[in-house]
């Protein structure tokens, strides 16, 4: 399941997926009591990793958002969120490495 093509600007990318981040980790928070239910709780989980994963493309991301499934502590830290951020950090020097290079090939011409 791919949410966004592959050719979307990054900034519609980390947009994306730090909206569908924050929305998570309010749910997880605000409706712990209907989330607290084992199976309830981690289909949740699921779709929400999978969703993010098929925006951001990162195992590194993906890692962290397993963090969600170990009871109590996945409950009370923004995992969704602080993995988005993370990702959002690292894109963000690839794409700015990725700008530097193309000028200084410019340059060179």
């Amino acid at each position: 399941m791919q949410i966004l093509k592959e050719e979307t600007p990054f900034v519609h990318k980390a947009i994306a997926a730090l909206a569908i981040s924050i929305v998570s980790d309010a749910l997880d928070y605000f409706a712990a009591p209907l989330f607290d239910i084992p199976v309830i709780g981690d289909v949740f989980d699921v779709i929400t990793t999978s969703l993010l994963y098929s925006i951001t493309r990162s195992k590194v991301s993906t890692a962290i958002n397993t963090i969600e499934f170990i009871p109590i502590i996945g409950d009370f830290i923004p995992i969704y969120t602080i993995s988005t951020l993370l990702w959002i950090s690292r894109e963000s020097k690839k794409e700015n490495k990725k700008v530097v290079e193309k000028n200084y090939m410019m340059q060179r011409r």
